[in-house]
């Protein structure tokens, strides 16, 4: 929490207060719908819509002040504002000051998959807010998004975990500018938002600059997919790496996996996927190093916690759903595909939308998914979208049963129309197609197919 008042908010960033300073800001919010009393309101100019237009707005919500530009729409008499030249690099600057006056250590995590989980493992292993470790709440990630999670932190902090997520060049030193790490874990360099970056390479070059940033004394944590891509810039970096192997797993059952981590010996836990086995042993490494006792790490990672849209588990009656929709990228269709292969039962379906952001080379990646797919051993694939037609068409020549669905509520349709008892869905596209919408139609069909299987017995 800021507890400052508007007069050091525009002392802290140079800007220029216009009202009473006396009101001291509690949180700092850019999102309108969410302003309450206390609150510092950012008014940002977004793609979509300019936060000026809502001053009206966070003032009758309680908000004790805005960070406004000049210039833009009339501000409501009785709203204190900062004024500053530009709003988003202000935040910025806020978030700055803040980390200044705060003793924690920075936790930096990125890659091209997997931050966030990543980020709320470590954070929970650590002992989260009870041991006073701060971290960015679901995927604030970005310019405006890092930011937030530092202002958001406690000033009794101990160790703040962030995430870094970049789409295309330069982003990441504007991120370093805002908050360099004591330590780093880099989660994977694999073909993601090739349309902002335009190949893996830079992709590489530009997530290894946080590892290039982090303090001397420090460490970069990783598996070794990602040490052998950055082998030519390891020895440039202050900070030593530390190269974590993937550890000894066996698939107990579905959504079960016994693990023998370092540290910990075996442990049986609730995971969908080997790729998660590596994340666990990475962060129970790095708790261990950051201090964490075996006993209460032991503890600790028998309650992992999952974010929402990343291989979530739902069981509709005899039908589950494995809801892997929050994002999308080549390497994760493929590993998500290889846990739907994984799941014994009935039929194994998948529901593939478009991976956004791939730019010239979209087509070639959707289509090689359809052909991985039929491999896998799936019996149904509905492509969604652009992409997913794609994948319908590649998937098809290879003999599985595909269909396409232009629309989500296309694919709600075939879905309903389609599901059989003991089903085994999985859904996973990028965020932007929305595919977590489709649950509650599966839930009612399944249902329904319930209901008709008790009235036939």
């Amino acid at each position: 929490m800021l507890q400052l008042d508007l007069s050091g908010v525009a002392h802290a960033i140079g800007g220029h207060l216009v009202g009473d300073g006396c009101g001291v800001v509690q949180r700092v919010i850019t999102d309108s719908r969410i302003v309450g009393a206390g609150d510092l309101f950012v008014a940002l100019d977004g793609a979509r819509t300019d936060g000026h237009q809502y001053l009206q707005q966070v003032m009758d919500a309680g908000a004790v002040g805005a960070l406004v530009m000049p210039d833009r729409c009339p501000r409501p008499a009785g709203l204190p504002c900062v004024v500053v030249t530009d709003t988003l690099q202000a935040l910025g600057a806020l978030a700055r000051f803040h980390l200044g006056r705060l003793t924690a250590n920075v936790i930096g995590i990125t890659g091209t998959v997997g931050k966030t989980t990543a980020k709320d493992m470590l954070a929970h292993l650590l002992g989260g807010p009870q041991a006073d470790v701060h971290a960015a709440p679901a995927s604030y990630n970005s310019e405006c998004g890092l930011p937030l999670a530092i202002l958001a932190a406690p000033l009794r902090s101990r160790l703040l975990v962030l995430e870094y997520g970049v789409n295309a060049p330069g982003e990441m030193r504007r991120l370093l500018e805002i908050a360099q790490p004591q330590c780093a874990w880099i989660t994977a360099l694999t073909a993601v938002h090739l349309e902002g970056m335009g190949c893996l390479q830079t992709i590489i070059d530009e997530k290894l600059l946080l590892a290039a940033a982090t303090r001397g004394g420090g460490v970069v944590y990783m598996p070794k997919s990602v040490a052998e891509l950055a082998q030519s810039q390891l020895s440039q970096w202050q900070a030593a790496a530390d190269v974590i192997a993937a550890p000894a797993s066996k698939l107990l059952q579905p959504g079960r996996f016994e693990l023998d981590i370092p540290g910990l010996g075996k442990c049986a836990l609730d995971l969908e996927a080997a790729h998660e086995a590596q994340q666990v042993s990475i962060a129970c490494h790095a708790a261990l190093k950051l201090g964490v006792k075996p006993t209460d790490l032991r503890a600790r990672v028998q309650s992992l916690p999952r974010p929402r849209g990343r291989l979530t588990r739902h069981q509709f009656g005899t039908v589950t759903v494995l809801d892997d929709a929050y994002n999308a990228s080549p390497a994760a269709v493929s590993a998500a595909l290889t846990v739907l292969a994984q799941q014994p039962g009935g039929r194994r379906v998948a529901v593939l939308g478009t991976m956004h952001e791939m730019g010239n080379t979209a087509e070639s990646y959707h289509r090689a998914l359809g052909i991985e797919a039929a491999e896998a051993g799936i019996e149904r694939l509905i492509g969604v979208g652009v992409g997913g037609a794609w994948m319908v068409e590649s998937a098809g020549r290879a003999g599985l049963d595909s269909q396409h669905a232009p629309t989500t509520a296309d694919a709600a349709k075939l879905l309903r129309e389609g599901l059989q008892a003991n089903d085994q869905i999985l859904l996973k596209a990028s965020r932007a197609e929305q595919l977590e919408t489709l649950l509650p139609d599966v839930e009612q069909a399944a249902s329904a197919l319930s209901a008709v299987a008790e009235g036939a017995a």
